[in-house]
């Protein structure tokens, strides 16, 4: 009975091993990715990845590719002119057939890394189940003085700098990947020549105590027992982790602490998301209040070094406070740390502060432009279900035109290999010992602040003003929100230099009186802006849409993007935002060519389609609903499952009908 019993126990658990053994060889791949890289796993679904692909088939995906750029790049014609992607694409395509997969993923990644600034949300995630590179049991970063070993499985390793990888110098090695660098995927290396074989990969290292030593590392797949465990390690958070090094992900979104021996207030700000409905942002924000009105403050310390983004939208608690709290918005009280993971939310959250408060920048050049296109959405190549990512809005975080592609800081402190591993944050002993030299300026008469008093035309959607308070002048730049009113896009004091010549609280940004003219410029960063006299009822965009004035904002807006203007993310909330107003008071009709000048001027946002789409269906004119529904659908397959869900409910027989 025993001996059955056994069998039939053993038998059970083989047939379950077996069975284990079949699901895992059919979706233990897709399993895995789902765990990885989940957005890309909703996109691609249930199809089919295939892991050989023909020269022709390869071909027609970067057609698609091309196609796809094309409809929802606004600004593509800012990247790559009239007639650079569609050479680039042809040729590309002559070199598919001599070229390997990983050759011809990398293709496809270069063709994302646009040649402009701010487009870096557009990309190719390599972290994807069509691509499943292997992986390096180590991660190599690169510090102001080498690349150097932060991660591995041998622990052994870390610590060790990187000399050279397969017999090709490291910054050689980095060069040839660029933008990305040094990379934990071996499948690269490959391709550009830098290995023969990838079952085994030489990498020279020089140890701490000066030894040099090559080891052949072994790389894994995602799949392997190995990878997974490694990986898994690198996803558990750790708590502080200044160094921007480490790869590991931070345990909470933010902090805060407070020391009484040197009143400092230090914020380490990892991403701009809320902790939780009871600890969001703006909570935060309320408890640096409490803190600076019930503590001496000598120095505020904002650290952005680890943050690569959110939501724009959650940033205006804390620029609110920093600006306007007369204990931290002073010259040599506030500092915020910067790196080169610093980007997308965390970037505009970096520029709203240039603008608006003292803040002192330190440590590294953000990854950000100061202008960038953000809010990303995927798109599916369909024959090798390569996802990628463009971005479709425009977030316009410094002046027209800004040409900066990064924001420099004010107090350089490169990130070098010794700082890291002995734990010695250089940026922080920087803001510690900063003290601001002294401002001299000089007096004006009257007739000299008069003639710079006054409201100002800065751009379409810029109006400046000059006032006089009576204890100086100060400098405002409105540009307008959707619902929450005038937030100011530039707040700061002004302080002359000389009768022509004011300094503002921004570094390298002056207002000049002009000679012999009613105009002002704004020098802002090596570029001059004209500031045109204006009425003082001059109004915005924003505020005619608020008003209800249609006709006249239609009109500016068209004549502003006709000139080349890039009208950003504020208008298209601004329109939508009207319209749901309107829509809300049961004024559809009204709402309706709101939502359809912000399809107009923004055909490539699935934001602007959701809203008339929604319009389409009060009015109860379901085929032109369904029809926004389905150009929202292409322009974002993310949201797939939901639109579709929207539109068997809107094409069902009964639809509409009591």
């Amino acid at each position: 009975m025993i001996r059955t019993t056994l069998k039939i126990a053993g038998g059970t658990f083989l047939l379950a091993l077996l069975s284990a053994g079949l699901w895992w060889h059919i979706n233990g791949l897709q399993f895995l990715y789902s765990q990885f890289s989940p957005s890309t796993e909703q996109i691609i679904g249930d199809q089919e990845v295939p892991r050989e692909l023909s020269s022709a088939r390869w071909q027609a995906d970067l057609d698609s590719l091309e196609q796809i750029l094309r409809k929802r790049l606004i600004y593509v014609k800012d990247a790559y002119g009239s007639r650079r992607l569609a050479r680039r694409v042809d040729s590309l395509k002559l070199i598919v057939p001599k070229q390997t997969r990983a050759e011809r993923i990398l293709s496809v990644a270069r063709l994302l890394d646009l040649p402009a600034p701010g487009t870096g949300h557009v990309s190719l995630p390599f972290i994807q189940r069509p691509i499943s590179w292997r992986l390096l049991p180590m991660r190599i970063f690169e510090f102001d003085d080498g690349y150097y070993v932060v991660h591995a499985k041998d622990k052994n390793l870390i610590g060790n700098e990187v000399r050279a990888i397969g017999g090709t110098p490291a910054d050689s090695v980095a060069e040839s990947l660029a933008p990305w660098g040094i990379m934990s995927f071996v499948e690269p290396l490959h391709a550009i020549g830098v290995v023969e074989e990838t079952g085994e990969i030489p990498i020279r290292m020089q140890a701490p105590s000066g030894h040099e030593v090559t080891r052949t590392v072994e790389p894994k797949g995602a799949w392997s027992l190995s990878t997974v465990l490694y990986e898994k390690d690198l996803q558990e958070p750790v708590k502080g982790k200044w160094s921007p090094a480490n790869a590991h992900p931070r345990e909470r979104n933010y902090w805060l602490s407070y020391r009484d021996s040197t009143d400092l207030l230090y914020v380490q700000f990892n991403s701009v998301q809320n902790a939780s409905p009871e600890w969001t942002i703006a909570d935060l924000a309320d408890s640096l209040r409490t803190i600076a009105e019930t503590h001496p403050i000598d120095k505020v310390a904002l650290d952005l070094r680890n943050n690569g983004g959110g939501n724009h939208g959650l940033i205006e608690p804390l620029v609110d406070l920093f600006g306007s709290h007369p204990k931290i918005d002073r010259r040599g009280t506030l500092y915020t740390l910067l790196s080169r993971k610093t980007f997308s939310a965390a970037g505009t959250l970096a520029m709203e502060l240039e603008r608006r408060t003292k803040t002192v920048f330190v440590g590294e050049p953000g990854s950000f432009a100061p202008n960038m296109w953000g809010d990303t959405v995927p798109f599916l190549l369909p024959n090798s279900k390569l996802v990628g990512n463009v971005s479709y809005r425009y977030w316009q975080t410094s002046l027209p035109d800004d040409p900066r592609t990064s924001l420099a800081p004010d107090i350089p402190v490169p990130l070098t290999s010794d700082q890291h591993f002995s734990n010695v944050d250089s940026a922080m002993v920087s803001v510690r010992q900063h003290e601001p030299a002294a401002r001299e300026t000089v007096s004006l008469t009257e007739d000299e602040r008069a003639s710079f008093t006054g409201t100002y035309r800065l751009s379409p959607i810029h109006r400046a003003r000059v006032t006089d308070t009576g204890d100086g002048l100060s400098f405002r730049v409105d540009r307008g929100r959707p619902e929450s009113g005038l937030h100011p896009f530039i707040e700061s004091d002004l302080h002359p230099l000389s009768s022509t010549r004011l300094a503002t609280d921004i570094t390298d940004a002056y207002v000049e009186r002009r000679s012999g003219s009613e105009e002002l410029a704004l020098v802002w960063k090596d570029t001059t802006y004209a500031l045109r006299p204006v009425d003082s009822g001059f109004t915005l965009p924003t505020e005619d849409l608020r008003a209800g004035r249609f006709e006249q904002v239609a009109k500016r807006l068209r004549t502003a993007q006709a000139s080349g203007f890039k009208l950003d993310s504020w208008i298209t909330s601004a329109l939508t935002a009207r319209a749901d107003t309107l829509e809300a008071k049961d004024r559809p009709i009204d709402a309706l060519r709101y939502n359809q000048l912000a399809v107009e001027l923004f055909p490539q946002s699935w934001r602007v389609y959701s809203s008339l789409a929604y319009n389409y269906e009060l009015l109860g004119r379901t085929d032109e609903a369904i029809s926004a529904y389905q150009t929202f659908r292409t322009l974002d397959p993310s949201r797939m499952e939901a639109v579709n869900e929207r539109l068997r409910e809107l094409k069902r027989p009964d639809q509409g009908k009591e």
